[in-house]
Parts: C-alpha cells; structure tokens; sequence
C-alpha cells in the first residue's frame, strides 16, 4: 500500500472509566451504552480506535453525569480527566489529560463532527484515533487486528450502522490510511477514501472480522477481533 489512501487527520474516540471495567472482562454489550435524550446533542458517548501501536478509545459527555475519557493502548489503561465544563447544545471544546498525555475534544453542538487533535500520547509517536458517536439505536463496535502480505500493518476499525470505518497503519511505511465501506449479510466491502482502488474486502463471523486487501500490484490479507 505505497501509495494506499491518504495519511488522515486525527479524529476522535475515547472510553470511559465505568466501561473499562466491562472490557477487562472481555464482555461485548450488545446494547449501546448512549442515552436516547443525546442522540443528537453534544452530550452522549462516543467510541473508536488508536493506532500508532494498537488500542480502543472513549469519550464520555455527561452521558452518565460525568465528563471522562479513556484509551486501552497496548494492554494499557489511560483514564482522562478534565476540569472544564460544557453545556448541553453548544459546540464543545475539551482539554483532557492523564499525566503527561493529552488531547483536546471537539464537537459541533448537535453531535456532529467528534475530532480529537493535539493527541499526545508519550511513547507512541503519530498515533492516530478514529471515533464516531453512538447514539441509542446504533451501536458501535471495535476491532483491533492487522494486515499482511506484500506489506504488512495495523488494522483497526468500528462497524455501526451497517457501515465500517478503518484505520490502517504501515510497519514497511509507517503511513496511516482511512478506509471506509459498507456492511450488508457479514459481507465488507471498504476501500480507501482517497484512493479508491485500494479494497479491503471480507466477512464477518460472530466477533471476528477477516478478508483480504489489494493495492495492484500488492495485496495480503487482513483480519480482527472486537475488543469493545
């Protein structure tokens, strides 16, 4: 994937700390945790994926009350606090730290456009998240894998309806690239979102996700496991 998609700019997604605990016990929910009164508020819970090493990540606004967030990064968690405050409807801006790592989240009032930027993550240099909002009647879920073949890399991505959302980050290049597509009967079908004609394309089965990739002339495959 030399010349595979485009290096994107940093969104968003976090966890938080009350989640935490339900993924150390390696339990999938199958019901969203966003509350119906935020679908389409600033308020609410939004999730994603870290690459730049491998991980899970979660923003929580005042979904239950509290503001916080989270990243499980390598095995690793990071729970993040802020002190600022945000009123529900208003485009929000957000400083979150945990130590010497930190972040600032952003959100157009209505909940639209999550991004996360000024990502600093100590250890593991041009990281990048993906992260979207769930809402009460969507559900997002997380994988975490990898591609190989003629290049070989960080797979990374979050299905909710019906759609799925990658990132993909080179070991031979060390590039990061969006993916986009669409899933229909346990059949993906996602390809870069600049350059095209790089596929990713493959199946789902139960928890697990696998296909394979193409960039002509080079291709492999590439597979994962839902983590949150």
């Amino acid at each position: 994937m030399k010349r595979c998609l485009s290096t994107i700019t940093i969104a968003t997604l976090l966890f938080v700390a009350s989640c935490s605990k339900s993924n150390d016990n390696n339990t999938q929910s199958e019901i969203p945790t966003a509350k119906a009164a935020y679908d389409y508020s600033n308020y609410g819970y939004y999730k994603g994926v870290f690459v730049g090493s491998t991980g899970i990540i979660a923003v929580n606004i005042y979904n239950d009350n509290t503001l916080s967030a989270y990243f499980k990064v390598d095995g690793v968690d990071y729970n993040f606090t802020t002190t600022q405050t945000v009123q529900q409807g208003e485009g929000t801006i957000l400083n979150f730290v945990s130590g010497s790592n930190s972040f600032t989240f952003t959100v157009d009032g209505n909940g639209a456009r999550p991004t996360i930027t000024n990502l600093v993550m100590n250890g593991h240099p041009n990281a990048a998240v993906l992260f979207v909002k769930e809402t009460s009647t969507a559900l997002v879920k997380c994988y975490e894998g990898t591609y190989t073949g003629d290049e070989d890399g960080i797979f990374n991505a979050v299905i909710y309806n019906d759609q799925i959302k990658g990132l993909a980050k080179s070991l031979t290049f060390y590039d990061t690239y969006e993916v986009d597509g669409t899933v229909s009967n346990n059949q993906i079908d996602a390809s870069g979102t600049v350059n095209t004609w790089v596929t990713f394309n493959g199946t789902i089965s139960g928890n697990n996700l696998s296909g394979t990739w193409e960039d002509i002339p080079d291709l492999g495959n590439w597979s994962g496991t839902r983590t949150y």
